[in-house]
This record gives C-alpha cells, structure tokens and sequence, in this order.
C-alpha cells in the first residue's frame, strides 16, 4: 500500500511540474497525500505530538511554497499581480452580493471605499493564510490519524489530550520578534514578513487558547456536546479570538493549566 501511495504521489507531482495549469484541488490532492505519508511515519517514529505536528507543517509549508514557486515560474505570472486581480474580482462580487441584498447609503460607500484596502491587506498577508489552513488541516489529520490508531491498539506513545497542548516556549520570542519588525520597520519587506510571521504565530497562541479553555471544560467535568457547544458559543462572542489569543500568549508566564509546573516536577530519567 505504501509503494501504491508512494507512486501516485510520484505521479502527481510529475503531473504538477509538466503541467502547472491543472486545477488547484489537484494540488491540494498532491499535499494532503504527502501529508498522510508523513503523518503515518512520523507516528510509526514514536515522536511526541509537538514534534509531529511541528514537523508535518514544515515538510508541507515546504512542499507548497515549492509548488507554488514551480507555478510562478512555469507560468510566468507576477503572484502578487495575480492575487490582486482575483481579490478585486472577489470584492466586486461581495459588493454585488450586499447591493442584491438590499444593504445601501453609508455602509455600502464605506464597503465600496475600504474594498481597495481589504485587498491589498490581504495580498499582505496571503503567505501566512496559506500556512494557518495549513496547520488546521495538519491538526484535523493529525488528531483524526491518532484517534484511529488508537482504535487499532497501535503504540501511540503520546496519549495526551488536546487541552494539554503546550506551545513551545521559544515561540514567545518569535512572536515579539516578529510583530517588532511589523511595527516599527518601515522597509516593505522586512515589515511584511514580519507581519507573516506574527498572523502565522498569533494563530498557534489562539489555538492553545482553545486549548487552556478546553481544560476549564475538562476539570469541570462538563460532558462532551456542552463541551463542543461551549467552544462554538465562544467563538461567536465578538473579540473572542483577541482573548484566545492573549490567554495562549501569557499561559507562557501564567501557566493556566499548570501543566509546565508538573513537568518541571517529574524527575528526570
């Protein structure tokens, strides 16, 4: 089965390097089966949840830069030029879409007036975009993958649940780092990269956010569907994701879940 996978896969990216015009969930076939083959092996390796999920993001981060830049390439297309033509389309649409709606006046001149703002804003950040749904599909497969595993009484040596994700600590670093070159640097590039990082970053605080408040959940003892329903509730409260994400942020120095004291407490081998 792996030789199959493995040469269908081989297949595919040869299909993506001749012909980089073909549709783009073609290329996300191509990613999401990498993807599996690397999940499966890093899980067979042993290797704790971090350390597969850090490594599944990397090996397909890299794997869709490459394609993305074999397409730039092949096709001779200015990406920025690109995405600015198909944001604007999208916008005209939304525009049209309200104006069908009924919605009129202020509003719609405002919407009208921003439209070229939210463009550009978006182009900015598309690189970091593309990363974040490339963490929540590693995240869905990876937590999918594990449970599956654990079905079949495969020895996953990492066991813990989700509200006890811990975020690296030397992110924090990345993340001052990251929005410093954002705010305070006014070259183009340095300043949108550090913009990039600082969304793609934001994103992992606001995950173990959703975390720490799974935990609440969890010592309350609240049952699963109200578990879920919370965490739906919670994200429909406006600003819900500026707290998560704070609370992601400060659990490095709080430790909500005082998960890094016990680690700190267990001798060590």
């Amino acid at each position: 089965m792996q030789w199959v996978i493995g040469l269908l896969l081989l297949v595919g990216t040869g299909v993506i390097l001749t012909r980089p015009e073909v549709n783009p969930l073609f290329y996300a076939l191509v990613i999401l089966g990498y993807l599996s083959v690397v999940l499966a092996e890093l899980f067979e390796r042993g290797w704790s949840s971090e350390r597969i999920i850090f490594g599944a993001c990397a090996a397909s981060a890299i794997l869709l830069f490459f394609f993305l830049g074999m397409y730039c390439l092949r096709v001779s297309v200015d990406l920025d030029a690109m995405l600015h033509r198909e944001m604007e389309q999208s916008m005209a649409k939304v525009i049209e879409f309200y104006e069908q709606g009924g919605v009129e006046g202020e509003q719609m001149e405002l919407l009208k007036k921003s439209s070229s703002q939210i463009t550009e804003n978006l182009i900015k950040v598309f690189p970091a975009i593309l990363i974040v749904v490339l963490i929540s599909v590693v995240l869905v497969n990876y937590l999918l993958l594990r449970r599956w595993l654990q079905s079949l009484e495969f020895p996953v040596e990492d066991r813990r649940p989700f509200w006890q994700l811990v975020v690296p600590d030397w992110l924090v670093w990345l993340f001052i780092v990251s929005g410093t070159a954002w705010y305070f640097l006014k070259v183009p590039l340095p300043s949108r990269i550090g913009l990039n990082f600082l969304v793609v970053v934001s994103y992992v605080y606001l995950i173990q956010g959703v975390a720490i408040i799974s935990y609440f959940f969890h010592k309350g003892k609240i049952p699963a569907f109200f578990r879920y329903l919370g965490l739906a509730i919670v994200f429909f409260i406006p600003g819900s994701y500026i707290f998560l994400t704070l609370g992601g942020l400060f659990d490095n120095w709080i430790d909500f879940r005082k998960l890094r004291v016990k680690s700190q407490q267990q001798p060590s081998a």
